[in-house]
């Protein structure tokens, strides 16, 4: 083939589809599978396998075919295949959830039927282009690398731009849609004269499917993107009364308000925690984790004479929050847009509370359950200080309490007296609030005191934070 730099261009697109096609997967397996680590490994590992596969089946055939117009019509079945996945992804994500409990083969196999079709023949591609690319052997090495380290910078540049702006920008199906138009246009670099009738009609149809799926009419729950999030927006009765909750994972609603205009808060734990912040008469608090800042808004004004610092990882939720919450920023709460650890890492202020209510799909980050946190926590909280969590495990059975055991070890050494309370004290797994202090101090009626569990304290360099949930849940399903 003469013209080489339709051969690099497309080898480009390719590695540009395919990063943003793999981080679309995991975002897009969030709400119902997860984030897990056991979740990424299963979307990256079946990936690589459909690349290898279809690298090894593409490079068999181009060994028998020259032509170039076959890479036309792989981009185009990648494009008709990306195009399936959005239009398919909620009936086989619903369908999964129901019948498969596992979290590590829900994510095998929502990426087999999901994103391995499409990988498989994007991975196809790659030796028919590199077969093109190839006219005399003494030159074969330099071809093949060209079009790999053209490849990679495809993949590098699909990487930032589907993460850093076009998931937050245009969404999730937005973003399926605009990596199929981009392999349907290369497609037209590799289409003969005479087959272009029959190419037009199969490009038309897959762009007619596209544009089905996003102009079809939403049914159920408002989604939301942000850059480093997807959130689902659910309305629902819970005695008696309409509530609007905030959705991050699996595991169910994280943050909510009242539909009445009622400003109480609808869960358990946050009155929990709010009632034992307010007992502690402090001047200063922080509070890990904003969801949609409904706790922070009714503490303050509670409290309008202390100072909240309220620490967010993803700003998009201010915006969220305002628009479908009604949040109202108030003079004595300060949101700051950082991850948790990071904060607390680097700020040199201390505190008379610290809230902990940070989640992420269902699980407290790992980040935040190990020995050198609680060190540099310790940092900041004041010697009188209160440190008050939102923890979702068990006492009532043995891999719950394991959980329950781990967490409650990285706060225990600094904090050795705690107190807590259960929203269902005969469930073998639910909400409790903790609260720990150096000294006895008064706290609310419900609050119980907790002995020492004798947890495992875990280390940055090793915490098996996804086989601690993953035996909780398990235990009690």
């Amino acid at each position: 083939m003469k013209s080489s730099w339709r051969l690099g261009a497309t080898a480009c697109v390719g590695g540009f589809a395919l990063m943003a096609y793999e981080l679309v997967a995991a975002r897009l397996l969030a709400p119902s599978v997860g984030s897990s680590t056991y979740v990424w490994t299963g979307v990256i590992g079946v990936i690589i396998i459909a690349l290898s596969a279809g690298c090894w089946l593409g490079g068999r055939v181009a060994d028998y075919r020259h032509a170039p117009q076959d890479v036309g019509l792989l981009l185009i079945i990648a494009a008709a295949l990306v195009v399936a996945t959005m239009l398919s992804a909620n009936d086989v994500l619903r369908w999964l959830t129901t019948a498969l409990d596992e979290p590590r083969i829900q994510a095998v196999v929502a990426a087999l039927v999901l994103f391995a079709p499409a990988s498989f023949v994007l991975g196809a591609a790659s030796p028919y282009l590199a077969k093109l690319n190839v006219s005399s052997l003494d030159t074969a090495g330099r071809s093949v690398a060209n079009l790999s380290a053209l490849d990679a910078v495809g993949g590098i540049a699909g990487t930032f731009v589907a993460g850093f702006v076009l998931l937050g920008a245009i969404g999730l199906n937005e973003t399926l849609a605009l990596v199929a138009g981009i392999l349907l246009a290369t497609s037209w670099l590799f289409m003969p004269r005479w087959q272009w009738r029959l190419r037009a009609l199969m490009v038309g149809v897959v762009i007619i499917a596209a544009l089905s799926g996003l102009c079809a009419p939403k049914r159920g729950d408002v989604s939301v993107e942000t850059p480093s999030a997807h959130y689902s927006i659910v309305n629902y009765t819970n005695n008696g009364r309409q509530i609007r909750g905030l959705v991050t994972g699996p595991t169910g609603v994280q943050s909510g308000v009242y539909l009445d205009g009622a400003k109480d808060l609808p869960f358990w734990y946050t009155r929990r925690m709010v009632e034992t912040t307010i007992a502690a008469k402090p001047r200063t608090v922080l509070l890990l984790g904003g969801g949609a800042f409904t706790m922070a808004e009714y503490m303050a004004r509670q409290l309008p004479n202390t100072q909240i610092d309220v620490v967010e990882i993803d700003p998009g939720l201010e915006n969220i929050s305002r628009q479908y919450f009604g949040y109202q920023p108030l003079p004595n709460v300060k949101l700051i847009f950082n991850d948790a650890r990071t904060y607390i890492q680097h700020t040199d202020q201390r505190y008379d509370v610290v809230l902990i209510d940070v989640y992420n799909g269902g699980e407290i980050p790992y980040s935040l359950l190990t020995a050198e946190y609680g060190n540099e926590l310790a940092r900041i909280v004041r010697e009188d200080g209160l440190v008050v969590a939102n923890l979702i495990a068990g006492l009532n059975n043995t891999p719950c309490r394991e959980l329950f055991a781990a967490f409650d070890a990285v706060y225990r050494r600094t904090w050795p007296y705690a107190r807590y309370a259960a929203q269902h004290r005969d469930l073998s797994r639910g909400n409790y609030v903790i609260a720990y202090s150096k000294k006895p101090r008064t706290m609310p009626a419900a609050m119980s005191p907790l002995q020492p569990l004798g947890g495992t304290l875990y280390t940055d360099n090793f915490i098996p934070n996804d086989r601690l949930y993953e035996a909780c849940r398990r235990a009690v399903r």
